[in-house]
Formats: C-alpha cells, sequence, structure tokens
C-alpha cells in the first residue's frame, strides 16, 4: 500500500499543467507561503478571496481581495487553494459549499521549516517513509498514514478526509486514561489540551505543563485555578534538549514558537531547557506539541521515557521531516513498542500525531 506514494505527482506541477485560472483563499502566513512558492514555479495567481465579511477593503500582496461571490462573478469557475488552515464547522462547511461548484485543494506549506512536501521530498526519502509505515501497530495507522502522505502531496481534499479518526478513539483505544494518572502536557497553550485529557481520564493524580508563552502561561494558569487544579509543577520554559536562552516570537496563540520568526513579530528571550529536568516521579501520559521543537522536547525527555516508559503522543505536522524522524526517533527510545498515527478533523493535515506504548 506504500508504494502508492512513489511517483505521484505533486500538487505543484498539477498546477502548473492546468492552464486553469487559480485563486487563493484566505490570506496571511499559510497564503503567504503559498504564494511564495507559486511565485518560485511560475505558478499564475489570478486573485484573492476570503470569507464574507473579511474582504471589505482588504488587499493582499497587490491582490484586491474580494468574497466568493464576487469571485464567481469576475471568474466564472476556477481553481481555489485553501490558504489557511481550520478545524472548525463553520469553517469547513463553507470550504464543502466552495468544493461543490470548484476544485478546491489545501496546499501543505511547513508550518515551521523549509523545503516542500513534495514528489522529490517523498521519493528521496521513501525509504524513511516506508519503515515507519512497516512499524505502525494497526490497519487505522497504516491507512492514515498513506492517506495523509497523499493528501500533503496532492493538495486533494479526500486523502484527509479518509485519514480522520475521532478524538475518543485515541483516548479509548490507545491513551486509556485513568483519574489517577500522571500528566504532562508540553505546548500547554491554555489548558485546552488539558481539560481535554480530564475529561477522558476523570480526574489525575498530578499534571506538569510546560508554556513558554507568558501570555498563554497566564491564560494556563488561570484556568488551572478556575477548575481547581493544582498547578505546582507548571513551568513558563520552552521544552528543549539543553538548557538554552532561544529568540522567542510571542503571539499569544498555538503557534507562538522558538524555532521561526514569523512577519511582524518581535522576538523575545526565553529560558528553554530540557523537561527532565523539572520531572522526578512517575509519568504516565506525555502530550507534545511544541510548536517545531517537538523533537527537541522529546530528547529533553529521554531520562523520563527511559525511566518510565510512559505512553506518548507528538504532533509530526509542524516540520516535513516529523513525519518519518520523529516516528523512527520514539522507535529508538522505546524499543518494543506499538506505533499508532492518528488525524483528527484539520484542514491542512494539522492535529496529525504519533502515538507510541511501550510493550
Amino acid at each position: 500500500m506504500i508504494d502508492i506514494i512513489k511517483n505521484t505527482e505533486d500538487l505543484w506541477t498539477s498546477l502548473k499543467k492546468s492552464g486553469e485560472r487559480i485563486l487563493l483563499y484566505g490570506m496571511g502566513d499559510g497564503a503567504d507561503k503559498i504564494l511564495d512558492v507559486c511565485n518560485d514555479k511560475g505558478i499564475e495567481i489570478s486573485g484573492v478571496f476570503s470569507s464574507d465579511g473579511f474582504a471589505k477593503n482588504k488587499t493582499f500582496r497587490g491582490f484586491e481581495v474580494t468574497d466568493y461571490s464576487s469571485a464567481k462573478q469576475k471568474f466564472g469557475k476556477f481553481i481555489v487553494l485553501m490558504s489557511f488552515a481550520s478545524s472548525r464547522d463553520d469553517v469547513l462547511n463553507n470550504v464543502n459549499k466552495i468544493m461543490s461548484e470548484n476544485n478546491l485543494y489545501v496546499p501543505d506549506v511547513p508550518v515551521f521549516g523549509k523545503g516542500l512536501f513534495d514528489s522529490d521530498f517523498v521519493n528521496e526519502n521513501y525509504d524513511k517513509f516506508a519503515y515507519v509505515y512497516s512499524l505502525l501497530s494497526d490497519e487505522i495507522s497504516k491507512k492514515n498514514y498513506v492517506n495523509l502522505i497523499l493528501g500533503k502531496l496532492t493538495g486533494k481534499t479526500e486523502y484527509l478526509i479518509n485519514s480522520e479518526t475521532p478524538i475518543s478513539e485515541a483516548y479509548k483505544n490507545i491513551i486509556c486514561p485513568t483519574a489517577d494518572s500522571n500528566y504532562v502536557d508540553v505546548g500547554a497553550y491554555n489548558g485546552d489540551t488539558i481539560r481535554e485529557y480530564l475529561s477522558f481520564s476523570g480526574g489525575y493524580k498530578t499534571i506538569t505543563a510546560f508554556e513558554p508563552d507568558i501570555k498563554n502561561y497566564n491564560k494556563l494558569c488561570r484556568f488551572a485555578n478556575e477548575y481547581g487544579i493544582d498547578c505546582t509543577h507548571f513551568h513558563n520554559v520552552a521544552a528543549w534538549d539543553k538548557k538554552e536562552t532561544l529568540l522567542f516570537y510571542s503571539r499569544s496563540g498555538r503557534n507562538s514558537a522558538s524555532t521561526t520568526s514569523h512577519k511582524n513579530v518581535k522576538s523575545i528571550e526565553i529560558q528553554a531547557d530540557k523537561c527532565d529536568n523539572y520531572i522526578d516521579y512517575l509519568v504516565d501520559f506525555i502530550n507534545i506539541d511544541a510548536e517545531g521543537s517537538d523533537r527537541n522536547a522529546i530528547i529533553g525527555l529521554a531520562d523520563t521515557i527511559s525511566k518510565y516508559k510512559p505512553t506518548i503522543s507528538c504532533a509530526i505536522y509542524h516540520r516535513n521531516e516529523d513525519f518519518f524522524d520523529i516516528p523512527i526517533l520514539l522507535k529508538q527510545m522505546y524499543g518494543k513498542c506499538k506505533i499508532y498515527i492518528r488525524h483528527f478533523r484539520y484542514f491542512p493535515a494539522w492535529d496529525t500525531n504519533v502515538y507510541v506504548k511501550p510493550l
């Protein structure tokens, strides 16, 4: 099944051949990256449109931003490149409406790092993809892994839709939390993943959280106080592979990061450290969503992983290489284990995680 990813034509090659008008749907970082790729590859963009209510009197990279109805009146039928990320039902319902009238694709550009998840990248790293596929412990993971690679390659939404599973399935069949568990959340944001975890576990013994963005950290602490959660083990520290001062680009959102600068965002210096230096007790489950620092965070948890062998979940969508590098690294660290891939509803292929359970 994994062989299908070899020599699959990528989205950018298909767009170059299409001869159709191409419009970007959305503005912001994603649209910037997609437009840069199109310019580099000689793919002409005819216009930019946005959701109703966001287009008035706006321009983007020299394009007047219209709404979808105005774009239809001006261009008729066209190819749509979704240029932002979302899992919201109202947004994806609107995407479905656009898909019913035009060919819509979801280009994959890395959240962090450089390069493209294109045919050259997949073919050059095929052996690594195939190795990860061979490690996967259930048919859901194998199907998801292939569909996600094809979705990232081609931008076709059906591959992303066919790889979706509900969050509850991962908790029920993989994580299996209990009310007396010791939980570690790396990249805890404002407490949303802690809230999610507790909704399935029903309680906790200890919660340890790492969040480098000070505004998000303050929100996290307010959430904990409001819900009566003991935040003794909450740390305003960036998860890393050594103790170091890093430049941090704070946007008070999910994509605040220490790894890649963002346009028009000022940097500050923050303290980064190994999570191992803050954990000297049993750990049952670790969730890692460290916005491009995921691999570094895993290395900084090597002692905890070696000593306690917790179940672990880690995001693998931030960098192109994460799709094979992180599963391979975790296999090396755990040895005998079960490995799963799950993707929750999101366009593009965000909210994609690898899960590892020790044997």
